[in-house]
C-alpha cells in the first residue's frame, strides 16, 4: 500500500498558515508520549513533543556531549533508528513539520514516519500495524520540512518516526484534526462540548498578535501566559477582539468558563459570548448569533464561572467569545449537553 499523496511546502506558503491552524496532535501539552525507541544518547525523544521552539545553548554539555534540544542518537548506526510517538489523541493528520533546527553537523538526513491505530497494549507489545504515510525524505541541517496531504489521512494514534541511519531531529509537529473516539469528560461528568479532545477547534479570530486562541481549548492551566491567547493591544475606541470556537460536539450549553490564569496586567476587562449553528467550519458573514453571556467582568489570574442565558433547546455548533476592547486569556471551557 503506497503512502497517500502529499508534497512539500515551503515555510511562508499558504498551505503552512493552515496546516498551523489545526492542532498538533503529538503536542506535549495534549499529554502525547514516547511509547518506545532505539536510541537517545545524545537528547531525549521526548524533546521532540515539546510547545516551545527548539534552542541552542552555545556552551552547555552533559556528560555524553553536547546539549541539544531535540532527539539525537549515536553515531555509526548500522541500521537505523526509531522512536514511536502516542498521539495524544487519535486525529486525522493534515501535515507534518519535520524540524532540524541547530542540527547542522548532526542532523537526521533522511526521514520517514508511518502510522497505526491502534492500543498503547497493542503497540507496546509489537501487535500494531503500521503503514508507511511519509516515505523516505531527505532532510537539510537546521531545517523545518513542511509536508501537506492532498486530502487528510485515515485516523491514527500512534507514529513511528524513523531516523536514517541517525543523527538529531529537534521537533516534529503532526497537524491534524482530533478525532474522539469517546466523549472526555470530567471527573464529576462535565461535558467541555469545545474541548481539543472532543474534536473542538478556533476556526477564526481578528487577532493574534501573541499567541494562537487554539490554546484556549487545551488541557489545564497551562504553564506560562504564552500558552494562553493573547491580543495586541488597541489604540482605537470602541475596539474589540473575538475568538469562534467550533465546538467539537454540538451541544445544549450550560455553563461557561473563562480562565484568565497568569494574565495580570492584560486580562479583558469585558467579554461576552454569542452562539451559533452552521455547517460552515466558519460561520457565514450573514450567521445568526444569539448571546448566550451578556458583557461580564474579567480579573487578573482567577478562574471565572457563568451560566449560561440563551435557549436551552438549541444544539449550538459554534461560539464566539469577545474581549472589550482586547488582552489575553488562558482557557474557555463550554460545558453542555452533547446532543447526540
Amino acid at each position: 500500500m503506497s503512502a497517500p499523496a502529499f508534497r512539500s511546502v515551503k515555510a511562508d506558503s499558504a498551505e503552512v498558515s493552515a496546516l498551523k491552524g489545526k492542532t498538533n496532535l503529538a503536542s506535549e501539552s495534549l499529554s502525547s508520549k514516547i511509547i518506545s525507541f532505539t536510541d537517545e544518547f545524545f537528547a531525549e525523544a521526548s524533546n521532540l513533543l515539546k510547545d516551545s521552539d527548539a534552542v541552542f545553548l552555545p556552551e552547555e554539555f552533559t556528560d555524553r556531549g553536547k546539549w541539544m534540544d531535540g532527539w539525537e542518537t549515536k553515531r555509526h548506526n548500522k541500521s537505523y533508528d526509531w522512536a514511536i510517538i502516542q498521539l495524544g489523541y487519535a486525529g486525522s493528520i493534515f501535515g507534518f513539520d519535520i524540524d532540524t533546527s541547530h542540527f547542522t553537523g548532526n542532523h537526521a538526513p533522511v526521514v520517514s514516519i508511518e502510522a497505526a491505530n491502534a492500543t498503547e497494549e497493542e503497540v507496546r507489545a509489537g501487535k500494531a500495524q503500521f503503514t508507511e504515510i511519509i516515505p523516505r525524505v531527505d532532510m537539510n541541517p537546521g531545517s523545518h520540512h513542511y509536508y501537506v496531504y492532498e486530502a487528510p489521512t485515515a485516523v491514527y494514534t500512534h507514529l513511528r518516526v524513523n531516523n536514517y541511519p541517525d543523527g538529531g531531529i529537534a521537533r516534529l509537529r503532526v497537524y491534524g484534526q482530533v478525532v474522539p473516539q469517546t466523549v472526555v469528560s470530567s471527573a464529576n461528568g462535565v461535558v467541555d462540548l469545545a474541548f481539543v479532545g472532543n474534536g473542538g477547534r478556533a476556526v477564526a479570530c481578528s487577532n493574534q498578535h501573541f499567541c494562537s486562541p487554539s490554546n484556549l481549548l487545551l488541557p489545564g492551566r497551562g504553564k506560562t501566559m504564552g500558552d494562553g491567547w493573547e491580543t495586541r493591544r488597541s489604540r482605537t475606541p470602541g475596539h474589540n477582539d473575538w475568538a469562534i470556537l467550533k465546538l467539537g460536539l454540538p451541544g445544549f450549553i450550560d455553563t461557561f468558563e473563562v480562565d484568565t490564569r497568569h494574565f495580570c496586567g492584560n486580562y479583558p476587562p469585558l467579554v461576552t459570548m454569542h452562539a451559533t449553528v452552521s455547517d460552515e467550519d466558519v460561520p457565514p458573514s450573514d450567521a445568526q448569533w444569539t448571546e448566550v453571556l451578556a458583557g461580564v467582568s474579567t480579573a487578573a489570574d482567577t478562574q471565572h464561572y457563568f451560566d449560561a442565558t440563551g435557549p436551552k433547546d438549541v444544539a449550538f455548533t459554534h461560539v464566539k467569545f469577545t474581549m472589550y476592547p482586547d488582552g489575553g486569556v488562558k482557557r474557555i471551557r463550554v460545558n453542555g449537553r452533547p446532543a447526540q
